[in-house]
């Protein structure tokens, strides 16, 4: 992870990037910048504020706190008992623990109960400024818990954003939080499935109906969308019908597309960004491992082959493949699918018949993520995703 991010960091102010369009569900980000072009520099603002406020995992709602937090508090920290929390008034939520909605953040969470329903979120924002509490639970048994505030968009050190953890995701809802995204079954735990069907993805012992997996065609503005975890939309701003594809949604620069299963391997690098402004551990999708170009279910993507220095030959051997779907092979080449050779004569005169040509790359890798209850988002009103020149950098389902 760490070395994911630190590359991350390292190359999206070096390289420009290309804008597109995403959508999950019902709740389509539709931001400006088209598949054609649109370059930007690295840096900028934080991203655009969504239509809601903090959801529940299962229905809406949220107690606010104020601005992004600079505290040194615990509060969203891994955990595996209260006692790693600090003592005091945090305790650690863990996978298995059922407490949001039957589900819990994978690898534990420190945090604190709140009540949803107050105004204010005046015993969060105690805990660490800006925090606020978030409705966990259902209408009739609501579960309030504090969440962290972050900002949006790159930052200086990625420990100071979201605890630097890679199965959390900095949301802007309005104001931004850190809401737990898991990537695997492995980080969930032995006996928990990782349910990433919607942008709180929790932990939970039962395992979600199956979608169609990455890669496979989807329609963008199916409510519930008939992926694995959430459609991004591939088509630009006003064309129609609208066209996308599965995705894996993700946490900026971390590794994704994990398979199911306790020993799963990372299947891409989340470095597919929805605006301009987005940087690490905000929300984006996954570029898929590649042997050749077949292999990149996105239109208009090539085989990037890894390069040579430190960096990306660190990245090579972590994500165990010769390259990434990227849409531009600066700095670098595209690794290309060769056909078979021609069959050779036959013997005693006649001619042998001709080889047939090698078979194509296979498809994108599917994703471990599975089907379950979406929130009600108010969707971000963040446009497409970003790429670069070498790549830069995730939609959120829901």
């Amino acid at each position: 992870m760490v070395k994911a991010r630190t590359w991350f960091t390292l190359f999206m102010v070096s390289f420009g990037t290309v804008a597109a369009t995403a959508s999950c569900g019902s709740d389509e980000a539709t931001g400006g910048g088209s598949g054609a072009g649109n370059i930007i520099s690295g840096g900028g603002n934080s991203g655009s504020g969504g239509k809601g406020a903090l959801p529940r995992a299962g229905s809406g709602g949220m107690s606010t706190g104020g601005g992004p937090s600079t505290s040194s508090s615990l509060l969203g920290a891994m955990c595996s008992r209260d006692s790693e929390c600090g003592g005091g008034d945090l305790i650690c939520v863990t996978a298995n623990s059922k407490l949001w909605n039957g589900g819990g953040p994978s690898q534990g969470m420190c945090t604190k109960a709140c009540d949803p329903n107050a105004a204010t979120s005046i015993e969060c924002d105690a805990v660490k400024p800006g925090a606020a509490c978030a409705d966990f639970g259902t209408d009739k048994d609501p579960q309030g818990y504090c969440l962290d505030s972050c900002v949006t968009g790159p930052v200086d050190d990625i420990n100071s954003k979201c605890s630097g953890r890679s199965d959390f995701i900095c949301y802007d809802f309005g104001s931004a939080f850190c809401v737990p995204h898991c990537r695997s079954d492995a980080e969930c735990g032995a006996g928990l499935y990782c349910d990433k069907s919607s942008l709180f993805g929790l932990c939970s012992t039962t395992k979600p109906p199956a979608g169609d997996p990455v890669g496979t065609a989807c329609d963008p503005d199916a409510d519930p969308t008939t992926c694995e975890q959430g459609c991004l939309r591939t088509s630009d701003d006003g064309v129609t019908p609208k066209v996308g594809v599965c995705t894996d949604f993700c946490s900026i620069g971390s590794e994704c597309m994990y398979g199911p299963g306790q020993k799963s391997v990372p299947g891409g690098l989340c470095v597919g960004r929805l605006t301009a402004a987005s940087g690490p551990m905000d929300l984006g999708y996954c570029m898929p491992n590649c042997e050749c170009t077949s292999d990149c279910f996105i239109d208009g993507q090539l085989c990037r082959k890894w390069g040579t220095d430190a960096e990306e030959t660190a990245l090579k051997n972590l994500l165990g493949a010769p390259g990434l779907c990227y849409p531009v092979v600066t700095d670098s080449s595209e690794l290309t699918c060769a056909g078979g050779a021609g069959g050779t004569g036959g013997a005693g005169g006649a001619g042998g018949h001709a080889g047939v040509g090698g078979a194509g790359g296979h498809g994108g890798m599917a994703a471990g993520g599975s089907a379950g209850t979406a929130p009600a988002t108010g969707g971000s009103s963040a446009g497409g995703s970003e790429t670069g020149g070498a790549p830069a950098g995730v939609a959120g389902g829901g």
